[in-house]
């Protein structure tokens, strides 16, 4: 993500995106069908379980999954903004934007094409939006371990969970120390690669006061939320979740994540249905309400998405989508400084972000 090398040949992008996509996509399915095999879920019964389903709560989880999303745009806003002054509502699209991405690449990589995105947009150094992105995962992550002691007064989890909490609480606290370190000015020095500095800069860019603010109060928000939302959109197929079985779900699917599946397509089926089936559910009903649930999480986000690129002329596929993003400024409350890395063999690389008065 060096500033300084040429953008590759879109072509050959192209060509390795779809070979990632089919490889992610066939992972996927295979996760899910391992489950399906494991349950000896029937495929009659799969389907008859899908008759009568009842379109409301689908459709208020669908706006639901748009409330989600600002919900996490918020706290993507709020980690972001000490170093890019965006608006709300611009880091609402811009994150919509990284999500439609997600769909159609393995493994989140529409979160790296949104600093790609933000990037060529401002000017600003991609590997500090890209360090800032990595607290802001982080971030999410502690949102979880937040959360589970409140969801936790409302019912008793499962053991699985609770080493579930383990694995991710470790995962985190590790994570933050080496964030910690790598923010300090410990490894500070002349000969510091200049996109390691850039990184670094970008996860010190929060005070850990202001930081710890916003892990404490907004990011368990989008967990405690889409608790709610997967509890009330389990009465599309007649299920009555309890917050702690919705919040299991939840926890399984983010967990399956680890499948870089494109959209997490196969792998959110497959923890979902584990997660639920484990509480006694109808394994076949599990199985159909995580599948409906995954498409009114990704549809609408997508949908989104899509139409922000073409309202801003932005193109997916072609000479100058995807890869080649136009490069027409994109409106701050402050102007944006182009920062390009030291050392480049252009440091005054023309970028469209207005110059400060």
């Amino acid at each position: 993500m060096n500033e300084g090398v040429p953008d590759p040949d879109p072509r050959q992008e192209l060509r390795r995106f779809w070979l990632r996509a089919l490889v992610g996509l066939c992972a996927g399915i295979a996760a899910a069908a391992g489950v399906a095999a494991y349950l000896g879920i029937s495929q009659r019964e799969l389907i008859a379980s899908i008759h009568g389903v009842a379109l409301e709560p689908l459709l208020l989880a669908a706006a639901g999954g748009l409330i989600l999303m600002g919900l996490q745009a918020l706290r993507w806003w709020l980690v972001m903004r000490p170093l890019l002054a965006l608006t709300y509502g611009q880091a609402y699209r811009a994150l919509m934007v990284g999500f439609a991405f997600n769909v159609l690449l393995p493994a989140r990589g529409g979160d790296l094409l949104r600093v790609q995105y933000l990037g060529k947009r401002t000017g600003v150094s991609r590997a500090k939006l890209l360090g800032t992105e990595i607290v802001d995962f982080w971030s999410d992550k502690w949102g979880w371990v937040a959360a589970f002691p409140l969801v936790c007064l409302l019912g008793s989890p499962p053991a699985w969970l609770f080493h579930a909490l383990l694995l991710i609480a470790g995962a985190v606290f590790g994570v933050g120390a080496l964030l910690a370190l790598m923010g300090s000015g410990l490894w500070r020095g002349p000969r510091t690669p200049a996109f390691i500095a850039n990184l670094r800069d970008g996860f010190a860019v929060n005070h850990w006061k202001r930081l710890l603010l916003v892990e404490t109060l907004i990011a368990p928000l989008p967990w405690l939320w889409e608790t709610f939302v997967i509890a009330l959109a389990g009465h599309a197929l007649g299920l009555d979740l309890s917050p702690m079985q919705a919040f299991a779900a939840l926890t399984a699917f983010n967990v399956a994540t680890a499948v870089p599946s494109p959209g997490n397509a196969g792998s959110f089926e497959a923890g979902g249905t584990l997660a639920l089936a484990a509480f006694g559910l109808p394994k076949e009903t599990a199985l159909a309400f995580i599948f409906l649930y995954h498409l009114t999480q990704i549809v609408p986000g997508f949908v989104g998405g899509v139409l922000i690129l073409s309202i801003e002329g932005q193109q997916i596929f072609g000479r100058e989508g995807l890869f080649r993003l136009r490069r027409p400024g994109l409106p701050l409350d402050t102007p944006v400084v182009p920062e390009p890395d030291p050392g480049e063999a252009h440091p005054t690389r023309q970028c469209t972000s207005e110059k400060p008065a």
